[in-house]
């Protein structure tokens, strides 16, 4: 497995001197969807071009604004913010693109959940051939249900990945919402096929590896037992972003996640 950290440039240099490989950047902060392709370009210059790690990953596909569920869901106005953001992503060389945004997806009070679930599914459905496109995977991520109330389980976004069909989008497991939601190592191991990537952090505070105990031992035997050897980035709070205290950090998971 190769490790990362979800962060901006800023912790680039030190990680990479600890020995992780790539950042898992914001999506927004990353492509700014909502600008021009010249204000984009030089954000991008002035932010990124200097990164000492390559940008691999992404995450928060969508920000507040753009619901795609519930009555006030506006579907053409989130696929087209995305579908920017997708080409751009693509040229970048970005690998795979995290749709959490459990505000966008919530399913609001009193609208019925299947209906939700059936809006998310055409959004997931609109971007997948753009993603493809672009030459990115979109991977849907399985949030607790303090953030959000749809696809909180592995086995609820396999059956919503089946039903949109696009061999290019998947899962993303978050050891963080895996454990807090309950949810099972046979559901890792049974859809291992469509885990394309992993967030990890503790379970308690949601801290960088090593900050406060935790035992990633279900999560890390889960994942072996899906045969997974994919990208994990670090999705915590990080205390001493310094290469040495990030060292600690890599060598924790490197001996967890074996």
């Amino acid at each position: 497995m190769e490790f990362g950290i979800c962060s901006g440039p800023e912790i680039a240099e030190a990680a990479r001197a600890a020995g992780f490989t790539f950042i898992d950047a914001n999506f927004g902060d990353l492509v700014l969807p909502a600008a021009s392709q010249a204000e984009f370009e030089d954000a991008y210059a002035a932010r990124y071009a200097g990164c000492a790690l390559p940008v691999r990953n992404t995450n928060c596909l969508l920000p507040g604004g753009y619901a795609i569920a519930g009555p006030e869901a506006n579907l053409p106005k989130a696929v087209a913010y995305c579908a920017t953001g997708l080409g751009r992503a693509g040229r970048l060389g970005i690998k795979t693109i995290c749709f959490g945004s459990g505000g966008a997806r919530k399913c609001p009070e009193g609208w019925p959940m299947d209906k939700a679930i059936a809006q998310i599914g055409d959004f997931v459905r609109a971007l997948a051939p753009v993603a493809r496109a672009a030459g990115v995977k979109l991977v849907v991520e399985d949030l607790r249900t303090a953030e959000t109330n749809t696809l909180n389980m592995i086995e609820d976004i396999r059956a919503l990945i089946d039903d949109v069909g696009d061999p290019d989008v998947g899962i993303l497991v978050d050891g963080y919402h895996w454990t807090l939601n309950g949810d099972t190592a046979e559901q890792i191991v049974r859809n291992g096929d469509r885990i394309f990537h992993t967030h990890v952090a503790t379970t308690t505070n949601r801290r960088a590896p090593g900050e406060e105990p935790c035992d990633f031992s279900p999560f890390a035997n889960a994942l072996a037992q899906a045969g997974y050897r994919g990208d994990m980035a670090v999705e915590g709070g990080i205390a001493d972003k310094s290469a040495p205290a990030l060292r600690k950090v890599l060598d924790i998971l490197r001996a967890a996640f074996k």
